[in-house]
Parts: C-alpha cells; sequence; structure tokens
C-alpha cells in the first residue's frame, strides 16, 4: 500500500519548471511529465503565479492517482467531464485550491485578484500546433519558426510517451 502510494508522487528531484513561448493547447499552464510549464506572459510575477497553480494542481492530481492525459481531456474536449465525473470532480476540487492559493500569493503581493485574473482569461496563448500548420500552410514557410515549434511538439510527444 505505501509503495502504491510512493508511486503517485511526483520525483521532485527530476522536476522542472520551464517558461515557453508556445504551449500544447490554449492555456496558459500546463504539466506533464516531470515539468510544469507557465506560458510566458511577458511578466514574472504572473509567470510566477501559474507556476505555483500548476504546480499544486499537478501535485494533488498526481497523488490522487488522476492520469494526466485525463486532465488534459477536460481542458480539451467535452464530452470528458460526463464520461468522469469523479475524477472531475476530484480536479475541479484540486483547480479551485491552487486558484485559491494562486490569489492568496497575488493578494501577498499587494496587487488585485480581478485584474491578475483578467490578464490570464484575455492572454492570446500561442499554440505549437497551430504555428506549425500556419507556417506550413505559407507559400514560403520559415525554416526558423517551424523548428522552433516543432521542438515544443516533440517534448510533448515525448513526454505523452512516459504517461
Amino acid at each position: 500500500m505505501k509503495n502504491d502510494m510512493k508511486s503517485r508522487l511526483i520525483d521532485f528531484s527530476k522536476l522542472k519548471f520551464e517558461v515557453r513561448k508556445a504551449m500544447r493547447y490554449n492555456d496558459v499552464g500546463d504539466y506533464f511529465g516531470n515539468t510544469i510549464i507557465s506560458y510566458d506572459m511577458g511578466d514574472e510575477i504572473v509567470n510566477n503565479a501559474i507556476m505555483l497553480h500548476e504546480f499544486i494542481e499537478y501535485t494533488l492530481i498526481k497523488s490522487a492517482g488522476i492520469p494526466v492525459g485525463l486532465i488534459d481531456a477536460f481542458d480539451t474536449t467535452d464530452d470528458a467531464e460526463e464520461k468522469y465525473p469523479g475524477e472531475f470532480k476530484l480536479y475541479s476540487k484540486f483547480h479551485r485550491l491552487a486558484n485559491a492559493i494562486e490569489r492568496q500569493f497575488i493578494e501577498n503581493l499587494g496587487l488585485n485578484w480581478q485584474k491578475h485574473e483578467k490578464t490570464i482569461d484575455t492572454a492570446k496563448v500561442e499554440v505549437a500546433m497551430k504555428k506549425i500548420e500556419e507556417e506550413l500552410h505559407k507559400e514560403h514557410p520559415s525554416e526558423k519558426k517551424l523548428e522552433a515549434s516543432k521542438d515544443v511538439v516533440e517534448d510533448v510527444f515525448k513526454e505523452k510517451g512516459n504517461k
């Protein structure tokens, strides 16, 4: 029983935090494998708040044994909530807790939570697959942009293999 519990924890010795210019899908925060990611919001405070939120949420979902792929489904598909109501209920609880701590962090810095929330909710997120698709449809695609996007997508696929 104790070994099963330990297998659901994050290995902090391998944990990485990254700020990226492109994400897997339209969201400012992400996690998979041993990596927690913030979209580059151009503001260290906002990036830190996103990282804190994602770290808390990821730690809780991992400890509950919820696969990260299921969280991706909750974020990107309409019917996942109905297919997995128990897991969705836990994920929602963990997301609310992460939001509460993120809010505490922002307010401890003397900043306005509503303004912070609006910044995150209205961010125009660059999505890696869309970047590749847009470049491929140009008459003369930029090799540099294709390579940069390709690296992000390859990282995602490598990590998906570890789920």
